[in-house]
């Protein structure tokens, strides 16, 4: 995590109830459920562009890896401009590292995760931190779902 989502991830974890691994989840479910089309689409032409029928294509990546998926026929399919592109790559070192235990997906969620990871094609975990980077920091999420709890608690009112 940069400094400022470990810093946002941190407060809401520790001011707002969330164990890390749940937040984590929480804001998986939360990136899939507000881009669940895009990445539906892209399924759909990744799958198409190997060949391979729907069910197919679901199940080995539910049940399977990326490399039980067909080759491309004739080539990688354009997906179009992906939620995650602004995303800045986060950096790798120790200082940005933030453990929680493993995170548990429903199956069409980690689907979606694994369809995510095809059309970014950057390894999983910079996935993640990027979908945690863009939930804590480019989404607004951080300003209007969890700042105004934060700061009312602090103030000790309902409203602020």
């Amino acid at each position: 995590m940069t400094p400022i989502t470990m810093e946002r991830f941190n407060a809401a974890s520790e001011s707002l109830g969330w164990a890390y691994r749940s937040l984590a989840q929480q804001v998986i479910h939360g990136f899939f459920a507000k881009h669940k089309d895009f990445y539906i689409e892209a399924a759909l032409k990744d799958a198409a562009a190997r060949g391979m029928p729907e069910e197919d294509y679901y199940k080995v990546l539910r049940d399977g890896s990326e490399d039980d998926l067909a080759r491309y026929v004739a080539g990688r399919p354009g997906f179009g401009p992906a939620p995650l592109d602004p995303v800045e790559p986060v950096p790798t070192g120790p200082e940005f590292r933030q453990k929680y235990n493993t995170i548990s997906l429903s199956s069409y969620n980690y689907c979606l995760l694994k369809v995510c990871r095809i059309v970014d094609t950057g390894p999983l975990t910079q996935v993640v931190s990027r979908i945690v980077r863009y939930h804590f920091e480019d989404s607004g999420y951080w300003e209007k779902n969890y700042l105004p709890q934060i700061a009312a608690d602090k103030a000790c009112r309902f409203r602020v």
